[in-house]
């Protein structure tokens, strides 16, 4: 008996990529290059379909809209990702210029990397109409609800300098601080206490006064401890 369908044999099964709720993407493999959008979302075990609203990211970083019951052609579009938000409200933001989609109310700065593309040496930045653009801090999540968190861009990292109080690593883009800027970083500082900079190699450990100014660009990087004023010297 003659097959049915002579290109079965032939057909080869068309390997995918779909995260829920983030960028945690898993591989699927579909047998149809032109699934549903339902079929995408059930070999995810995205179930049941009408629970999830699902995007195809694009070649160019952008996020496509992909519907139930619409197919979505995986060969002619060049896409190999797929991420499915659960629940209704979905946030437009913008990245690089890109429009993205995102589900949950908050998210990482680890995402926002992944969705505007950042580079090694770049960091991600809010951008603020009409003011200072701000630093998403490596670690940082963000809260979509709040008026005017949309649009993100990417721009050369900018250089930060670390210092250490009693052991706790601190950082600042500041190159030169005074001891009193230093101090007014370290949660409960005592005021009877003075801040001492720790000598390097055979170098003496030494008070700082509050106006001084103490250059951070170097290394290693510079080592204070919190003393008693009466315990010192």
């Amino acid at each position: 008996m003659a097959d049915a369908h002579p290109d079965t044999a032939k057909r080869r099964d068309v390997a995918a990529e779909i995260a829920l709720d983030g960028i945690d993407f898993k591989s699927i493999q579909l047998s149809d290059p032109v699934p549903l959008g339902r079929q995408l979302l059930t070999a995810g075990s995205q179930v049941p379909a009408e629970a999830f609203s699902l995007f195809a990211i694009l070649p160019d970083g952008a996020f496509e809209d992909v519907r139930l019951d619409e197919t979505f052609d995986l060969r002619a579009k060049g896409t190999e990702r797929f991420i499915a938000f659960s629940g209704d409200r979905i946030f437009r933001l913008y990245a690089n210029g890109r429009e993205v989609k995102w589900g949950p109310e908050t998210v990482s700065e680890a995402v926002l990397r992944f969705l505007t593309g950042a580079d090694e040496d770049e960091a991600v930045f809010l951008e603020v109409r009409g003011g200072t653009d701000r630093l998403i801090k490596e670690g940082e999540q963000i809260d979509l609800t709040e008026a005017g968190v949309e649009r993100f861009i990417t721009a050369k990292r900018p250089r930060t300098y670390s210092f250490f109080v009693n052991g706790t690593k601190y950082e600042t883009d500041q190159r030169r601080l005074t001891a009193l800027q230093i101090k007014a970083r370290v949660p409960n500082w005592d005021p009877n206490h003075d801040l001492v900079l720790e000598g390097h190699g055979d170098e003496p450990d030494g008070p700082v006064g509050d106006d001084e100014l103490i250059d951070l660009d170097v290394k290693p990087a510079r080592r204070f401890s919190s003393v008693p004023k009466a315990n010192f010297g």
